[in-house]
């Protein structure tokens, strides 16, 4: 029985420039770093209601997972997304500037996509991500409470 790669034809290995072999390597090690962590959800699980300390515990357990399975898949796809450029030779250039990412920066954050410039750019555009949570102003109280707070504030 023939194999889909002989049935298909197998794609002959890219290139890779000399310049950023060792950063192709290391992309490559870090994708398959990544794709070997499990990322499987955990069981579902149904709280018993005679121990809810338990199932509190169980949920926080699976809210972590989730968010590190997350942050591993952002990771993954930025590192694969590296990888393709260094492929078709656009790897190394800030996508912001167009001028070319220092060494040190991509010795660092081999995935990197911008240069600092061009990241500065982005923080003061404000279009870079946001880390932390957002303001919870005016969740606890009814808007008069607020009014009312904001004029004694005054």
């Amino acid at each position: 029985m023939a194999t889909s790669a002989q049935i298909l034809g197998s794609h002959p290995r890219t290139k890779v420039p000399a310049r950023w072999a060792q950063f192709y390597r290391r992309l490559c090690a870090e994708r398959d770093k990544l794709l070997e962590r499990d990322c499987s959800s955990a069981e579902s699980f149904q709280p018993k209601l005679d121990d809810l300390a338990d199932a509190a515990s169980q949920e926080a357990q699976r809210s972590l997972a989730l968010v590190a399975a997350t942050a591993t898949y952002d990771l993954l796809r930025e590192v694969l997304e590296a990888i393709r450029r260094i492929e078709r030779g656009n790897y190394g250039i800030c996508e912001i500037t167009g001028e070319p990412i220092s060494v040190e920066r991509l010795n660092s954050v081999p995935w990197a996509r911008c240069s600092i410039t061009g990241q500065q750019q982005i923080e003061q555009s404000g279009f870079g991500r946001r880390t932390a949570l957002p303001l919870l102003q005016g969740m606890g109280g009814t808007e008069a409470e607020t009014t009312e707070e904001d004029e004694e504030a005054d």
